[in-house]
């Protein structure tokens, strides 16, 4: 027989203040910060204390065979805002929230905030992100999402002083889509100063790590990637297909693929060559503009069985560092066996990450003008962008 509670018992003092430092000082339900700081004055605590079982049997879920005292213990009671507290104890909302919602709902939230505040300040790092349209599809990155990838990666994010995100956020929605060279080289100048603020940051010490979130075309990313500063530490980030809606986020740590260089054709023209990235999808030769013609020498980077190429290639940071070393490895190649070439060709099939780390492998004054093509709204290839290290 369950024992009637009649009398409400306060909390123990020592359990308010385990729930308030559970909570990290924000609500449960919505997690905003329960401390009012305003222009009304002091800091004032806002944040009220919610039973699960109720503090008696005519409580809201007040009927359980919890005594007196437990009720009133830290692992019955939620840290919530008092625009929150009301709804939870509503009549009519007491079907939705059972003692085993809310007991899943304190849980999940003391869960992230031990989660969040284990990230130490060595793991700082400076967030960037660009946004673009690609083919009339709006920008699938939030800020709220690359929050949510980088944490998850165990970085904590740094805020420069007087910056009001902790982001870089560039947004070139406002340029439009890209159809042509001269609409990829008016955004150039975009990144260009989105680079100056980086490596400003980087003069003045205050910038030691960054992750790059980039969500545009892809010659625009691979001239975001070669106008960051080559010395920093850069964490790239991928968009991956995935169906929990965390898209941004790692699926795995383990490699799971390895790429290898072919050569598809030797050109009569030892300075012309063309590199196609064979990853996302399938370049055919056949595809390739008519420029690219019996005078180039034709390579391709491409996954080794059992990967295949495809959206959902690449599944972890070590993929891609995979993917990185072997196009350092082909820049190295090509100079040993073309000497100092001008340019080269590429013709990309990647995703948002490895066209970030296509720029990144530039040096600057050393490796060759990457002539990036894409395709217009024919599928036809044209050269958009010149990028350099």
């Amino acid at each position: 027989m369950v024992e009637r509670v009649d009398k409400r018992k306060e909390p123990f003092e020592r359990a308010k203040r385990l729930v308030w430092a559970a909570a990290a000082g924000r609500c449960t339900f919505c997690n905003a910060s329960v401390i009012a700081n305003d222009d009304l004055g002091e800091p004032v605590p806002i944040g009220e204390l919610a039973h699960n079982v109720g503090a008696t049997s005519n409580s809201p879920r007040g009927d359980s065979d919890l005594t007196r005292d437990e009720r009133a213990e830290a692992e019955n009671l939620l840290l919530v805002c008092r625009n929150c507290h009301k709804p939870v104890d509503e009549h009519g909302n007491l079907g939705r929230w059972s003692v085993e919602e809310l007991q899943r709902r304190k849980r999940e939230h003391e869960q992230r905030i031990r989660d969040l505040t284990a990230i130490g300040a060595d793991r700082k790092a400076y967030l960037i992100r660009v946004v673009g349209q690609v083919r009339g599809t709006p920008p699938e990155l939030s800020r709220d999402t690359v929050l949510q990838a980088a944490t998850a990666a165990g970085l904590y994010p740094q805020r420069l002083p007087e910056a009001h995100f902790t982001d870089v956020d560039l947004d070139l929605t406002y340029r439009g889509d890209q159809h042509s060279r001269s609409d990829f080289e008016a955004c150039v100048a975009d990144i260009d100063r989105l680079a100056a603020r980086i490596h400003d940051g980087v003069r003045h010490n205050a910038i030691h790590r960054v992750a790059v979130f980039g969500f545009a075309r892809i010659p625009l990313l691979v001239q975001l990637g070669a106008s960051l500063d080559d010395k920093l530490e850069t964490l790239v980030f991928h968009r991956h297909r995935v169906d929990d809606g965390n898209a941004w986020a790692w699926p795995q740590a383990e490699p799971s693929c390895e790429f290898e260089i072919n050569q598809l054709q030797t050109g009569s023209d030892h300075d012309a060559i063309a590199l196609v990235l064979s990853l996302s999808g399938e370049i055919r030769p056949g595809e390739l503009p008519p420029d690219i013609d019996a005078s180039f020498t034709i390579y391709e980077i491409h996954p080794v069985e059992p990967a295949e190429r495809g959206p959902k290639l690449l599944k972890s940071p070590a993929d891609l560092a995979r993917f990185e070393s072997q196009l350092r490895r082909f820049l190295a190649q090509v100079e040993q066996t073309h000497g100092k070439v001008p340019s080269i060709a590429v013709f990309p099939a990647v995703g948002v990450g490895p066209a970030v780390t296509l720029g990144r492998v530039l040096m600057p004054d050393v490796s060759p003008c990457l002539r990036v093509f894409d395709r217009d709204d024919n599928g036809v290839f044209f050269e958009a962008l010149a990028v350099r290290g």
